[in-house]
């Protein structure tokens, strides 16, 4: 009898014990988890859905994108070809783009005051029109970026850099360019994980940037929640999908005023709002002109 009352008393504990450990461990470890550090831990403690944590973290697709964060720390506009996007073939793509959604394009500058070229023109420049939205799965690229801020995690991906990548920049600029993607990729994920969970979205079914931009207009998922819009109306806001991705476009060019924007120059600093590159905005300014035949938009 007096065994039998320490037996159930000591399975009580244990009961308590391990009651406790799954209160204090909702997310339990596990192979992909270990890969990123902490991370899991820090999103829930940050008001993260934990089922959608888990479901990520416990994926055997979760991987760490080390080589992808590693090369964007010494990247430079100045080396991308944005020459081909005024090639003949690419004018005429664009055009055809034009004619297709001709009526969605219609409706876009009717809601937000913003030309179709110019739409068309961003659509170009971002992904060919859809056609290379990025082949990194956005999940992974920006989880490696947040757990960069673990000092293993951080080693590791320095270490991906090649000899010749390491020669482009000096130690300290990429230090310093890794510490503050680490803090932009924690907010991005953030701003991820909320996108996919409000449009019911599969989060390893997107792929975009090394930056972690994703969609044909390549929003990052912090401008999803502010400028994405739902532009066939169906409820969600699929930034794969080509009418959600002009209305966005139109949409974010006139929260940032180009209604209100006189001229070349400043049509151009709006484009900056976009792409903080003069690369970039010549390019998409100089396209849609080529579309519309005019010499001022």
């Amino acid at each position: 009898m007096r065994l039998t009352v320490i037996m159930e008393k000591w399975t009580r504990i244990c009961a308590a014990a391990v009651l406790s450990l799954i209160v204090l461990c909702p997310i339990g470890v596990s192979g992909s988890e270990s890969l990123f550090g902490n991370l899991p831990e820090r999103l829930v403690a940050d008001g993260v859905d934990p089922d959608l944590v888990r479901s990520i973290y416990q994926n055997p697709k979760a991987k760490l994108e080390l080589e992808a964060v590693a090369g964007n720390l010494v990247r430079s506009e100045a080396t991308l070809d944005y020459g081909q996007f005024l090639s003949p073939y690419s004018v005429n793509k664009a055009a055809r783009y034009l004619k297709r959604y001709d009526q969605t394009l219609e409706g876009a500058e009717q809601s937000f005051g913003v030309e179709p070229e110019v739409v068309v023109a961003v659509l170009m420049v971002e992904t060919a029109l859809g056609t290379y939205p990025g082949k990194y799965l956005t999940v992974n690229v920006l989880s490696t970026m947040a757990a960069s801020e673990n000092d293993d995690i951080r080693q590791k991906v320095l270490a991906s850099l090649s000899e010749e990548q390491r020669d482009m920049q000096s130690p300290e600029v990429i230090s310093k360019r890794l510490a503050k993607r680490a803090t932009r990729g924690y907010r991005e994920l953030k701003a991820f994980m909320a996108y996919v969970k409000d449009n019911d979205i599969d989060p390893f079914s997107v792929q975009g940037s090394s930056e972690g931009a994703i969609g044909i207009p390549q929003f990052l998922p912090s401008n999803v929640e502010y400028y994405g819009r739902d532009g066939d109306g169906d409820g969600r806001i699929d930034l794969l999908n080509h009418y959600d991705a002009i209305h966005s476009v139109a949409f974010f060019l006139k929260a940032h005023h180009w209604g209100k924007a006189q001229g070349r120059e400043a049509k151009k600093s709006v484009l900056l709002y976009y792409n903080r590159s003069t690369y970039y905005a010549d390019t998409v300014y100089t396209l849609a002109q080529k579309l519309n035949g005019k010499k001022h938009l």
